[in-house]
């Protein structure tokens, strides 16, 4: 197996169900990575400011693809963005509204996570689980800035049919349901698989020497650039199906622990 590139979603992947990770062996397996010239993504919807957090010093000589894969971070510089145009997006938002108003919305710009200051304490903690920097707005007509992405979440776990009521936008963004409760709104033709095949063009490497790890439906293109695809043990059973290897699940250390078995390293 002559892998060069290893890319992790984070949440449900990566991250154990209390968003936490064995800090200590993923320092052990990335020297060994380093040493093999192997390079490393997160590939996330949680802000790259937010990964960088919680990875520390571990993410240095890492690309973050974060936002969604709306935007691609590497050593404290971004390297790309694509964004939604202000006013499609405040589009987006009412549209979300009027589908459901009691869905939590987080508007991404490339200051903020934008949300609304009536959400609810429960819901603040969830949106700070995934955003570093937060703004608290009246409405969004607040918002200036051109939009990252525009998401979602459900405590009602109705994201599914949200997406199907926004089909209608399909021909001008790019609209996924990573699982029932969150939805993610960006750019036309941009999703993980395409911001991959741009780092693999960077750096020259193939999908052929690329392996993947997923969890979720958000997780379907990043699975297209690789030829290596792992599902974890927590992912969906239809997910799995596209996987050619299963791994531990998220609170067993699956990442690391199938990392080190195939590479080779312990």
């Amino acid at each position: 197996m002559d892998i060069k590139l290893i890319v992790t979603d984070m949440d449900g992947t990566f991250l154990d169900s209390q968003s936490q990770f064995n800090h200590e062996a993923f320092q052990q397996l990335k020297q060994n990575c380093e040493a093999s010239h192997i390079r490393f993504v997160f590939c996330t919807g949680k802000q790259c400011e937010q990964v960088e957090s919680i990875v520390g010093d571990l993410s240095t000589d890492t690309f973050i693809v974060g936002d969604s894969a709306t935007r691609i971070k590497y050593n404290g510089e971004f390297i790309y963005n694509a964004t939604i145009k202000n006013e499609k997006g405040q589009e987006l938002i009412q549209a979300i509204s009027e589908i459901d108003p009691n869905q939590t919305i987080i508007g991404c710009t490339a200051s903020s996570a934008y949300v609304l200051n009536t959400i609810s304490e429960v819901e603040k903690q969830i949106v700070h689980g995934s955003y570093q920097e937060v703004t608290y707005v009246n409405d969004f007509s607040e918002v200036e800035e051109d939009f990252l992405k525009i998401t979602g979440h459900d405590a009602q776990e109705y994201c599914k049919v949200t997406a199907h009521q926004l089909a209608h936008f399909e021909s001008e963004v790019y609209i996924v349901a990573s699982d029932e409760a969150w939805i993610d709104i960006a750019d036309l033709g941009v999703n993980k698989g395409t911001a991959i095949r741009l780092i693999q063009s960077l750096l020259q490497i193939s999908p052929a020497e690329t392996i993947a790890f997923w969890d979720g439906f958000n997780d379907i293109d990043l699975f297209k650039a690789a030829k290596y695809k792992v599902a974890m043990d927590n992912a969906y059973p239809e997910l799995k199906k596209e996987a050619n290897l299963i791994a531990k699940n998220n609170d067993e250390d699956g990442v690391i622990q199938t990392l080190n078995l195939l590479l080779g390293f312990r």
